[in-house]
C-alpha cells in the first residue's frame, strides 16, 4: 500500500500495460483484504451497486445481442475492475492523509514534467525523449500521439487537490499558498494546452479554470478584482501567441469557434452522425460493448474496410454516444444512473455544508470524467478509463478524508 502512491502517477499516463496491470492487482488485493479483514462497508456505496447493474446487463443482456458475443463478453467482465479500482483508492490506499499528500505531491511533478516537457517539444520540435511533434500545430509530448492535451487537462487536476487542500488545512503541508500560486499554475495550464493544439481540451481547460475560479470566489479564497487581473493575464498571453505563432492561434481560438458553430460539417459532426446511425441499428440495447468499429463499417458504409479509414468509424468520440451505440438506451440510462448517484455521494457532503471551494473542485472531476456532450478517445480502453477512474478513486478518498476531519473535529468539541 505505501509504496502505490508513489508509483500510479507514473505508470498510467506512461504505460498502458503496465497501468492496467497495476489496477487490477489493486482491485484483487483490495478484495482480498476486505475478505479476510471483514470489511465490506464499501459495498453500501449506492453508486457502486447501479456500477453492478450495469455490469450485469453488459453480461446478461447486452453481450447476448452483440454482433460479437465473445469480445463485448470479455470487456463486459473487466469494465468491473474499474469501480473496484476506484473504491479501492478511496478506502484502502487513499484514505490518510499522508497517502493523499505523497499520491498529489508526486502527481505535481509528474505533471511539471508533462508541462516542461510539452514547451520542450514545442519550441524544438522534438521532446526531451527525441518524439517529434504531431504536425506543425499539434504536440504529442512523452506520448505517441496528440494526447498531451487530453492527459493534461484530467491529470492537473490533482495538483488543483493539493493547492486547495494546502490552502484549507494547513496542517495537510506545512506550508501556506497565496492565491497567485493559483494564477500563475492556471496560467501556466491554459498556455500549455494552448499550444498542444488540441480544440476540444482547450474548451475542457477553459471550463475547468473557470468551474474552479467560481468556487474559490463563493469560498472567499479569491477576489473577484484578482481574478479580473488574472484574466487580464492570460489575454496578454493569448495576444503575445498570436503575434509568435499566427498559425497555433488559428487552431487554438479561430478553428475552435468555426468548428462550434459549424459542428454538423465538422470532423466531429460526422463521427458523432456515424454513432448515431449504429445506434439507430440497435435503439435499445446497442451493438455490443466495444463493437462499435465493426458495426459503424458494415452497418453504416456497408464494407468492413471502412473500419481502416482514418477517424471514420474508430469510436464515437463521445461518451454518450458510445454508450448509445454499444449498449442503447437501456445501457446508456443505467451508466448515467450510477454517474448520478456517485455525483451525489461526492458532492452532497460539501453541498450541505456550503464548502463551496471542495463543492466546485469536485464538480471539476465529474466535469471532466464524465461530461455527457465532451469529446474523447475510447471510454471504455484502458488508457481512458484508468485516468478516468483514478480521478473517481481520488475524490472519494479526499471526501472521506475530509468527512474524517469533520467528524474528528466534531469528536474534539464534544
Amino acid at each position: 500500500k505505501n509504496i502505490i502512491p508513489f508509483l500510479l502517477p507514473f505508470a498510467i499516463p506512461f504505460s498502458r500495460s503496465v497501468a492496467d496491470i497495476f489496477i487490477v492487482l489493486i482491485a484483487i488485493l483490495f478484495l482480498c483484504k476486505s475478505y479476510f479483514e471483514g470489511e465490506w462497508n464499501w459495498i453500501k456505496e449506492g453508486w457502486f451497486k447501479f456500477a453492478l447493474i450495469f455490469f450485469l446487463y453488459c453480461i446478461l443482456i447486452n453481450t447476448p445481442l452483440s454482433i460479437d458475443s465473445f469480445i463485448s463478453l470479455q470487456y463486459s467482465i473487466f469494465f468491473l475492475r474499474w469501480p473496484l479500482f476506484a473504491l479501492a483508492l478511496g478506502y484502502w490506499i487513499l484514505n490518510d492523509a499522508k497517502s493523499l499528500k505523497n499520491f498529489l505531491v508526486v502527481t505535481f511533478f509528474v505533471c511539471l514534467f508533462l508541462i516542461f516537457d510539452t514547451w520542450y517539444q514545442y519550441i524544438l520540435g522534438v521532446d526531451i525523449f527525441g518524439l517529434e511533434r504531431h504536425d506543425s500545430t499539434r504536440l504529442t509530448g512523452p506520448f505517441s500521439g496528440p494526447h498531451i492535451g487530453m492527459w493534461l487537462t484530467k491529470l492537473i487536476i490533482l495538483p488543483i487537490f493539493l493547492f486547495t487542500i494546502i490552502k484549507k488545512y494547513k496542517n495537510f503541508l506545512k506550508n501556506n499558498l497565496s492565491p497567485y500560486t493559483f494564477f500563475i499554475f492556471f496560467a501556466v495550464f491554459f498556455l500549455t494546452i494552448f499550444i498542444t493544439g488540441e480544440r476540444m481540451a482547450l474548451l475542457m481547460t477553459i471550463l475547468s479554470i473557470f468551474t474552479i475560479l467560481f468556487g474559490l470566489i463563493l469560498s472567499k479564497h479569491i477576489s473577484i478584482l484578482k481574478i479580473i487581473f488574472f484574466l487580464f493575464i492570460i489575454s496578454i498571453g493569448i495576444y503575445l501567441f498570436s503575434i509568435i505563432d499566427p498559425k497555433q492561434t488559428q487552431r487554438a481560438i479561430y478553428s475552435s469557434i468555426h468548428m462550434i458553430t459549424n459542428w454538423s460539417n465538422s470532423g466531429y459532426g460526422t463521427v458523432w452522425k456515424n454513432a448515431f446511425d449504429v445506434w439507430m441499428e440497435a435503439p435499445w440495447f446497442g451493438v455490443g460493448l466495444h463493437k462499435y468499429r465493426e458495426a459503424c463499417g458494415i452497418l453504416v458504409y456497408g464494407s468492413v474496410e471502412a473500419i481502416k479509414m482514418p477517424g471514420v468509424c474508430f469510436h464515437p468520440h463521445n461518451i454518450s454516444m458510445q454508450l448509445l451505440s454499444e449498449t442503447g438506451i437501456v445501457g446508456f440510462i443505467l451508466f448515467f444512473t450510477m454517474v448520478l448517484s456517485l455525483s451525489v455521494r461526492l458532492l452532497k457532503d460539501s453541498f450541505l455544508k456550503k464548502d463551496w471551494l471542495l463543492y466546485f473542485l469536485i464538480l471539476n472531476v465529474l466535469i471532466a470524467c464524465f461530461l455527457p456532450i465532451q469529446s474523447n478517445t475510447d471510454f471504455f480502453s484502458n488508457k481512458y478509463s484508468s485516468l478516468v477512474w483514478l480521478l473517481v478513486g481520488v475524490t472519494l478518498g479526499l471526501c472521506r478524508y475530509h468527512e474524517n476531519i469533520k467528524k474528528s473535529q466534531h469528536s474534539d468539541q464534544s
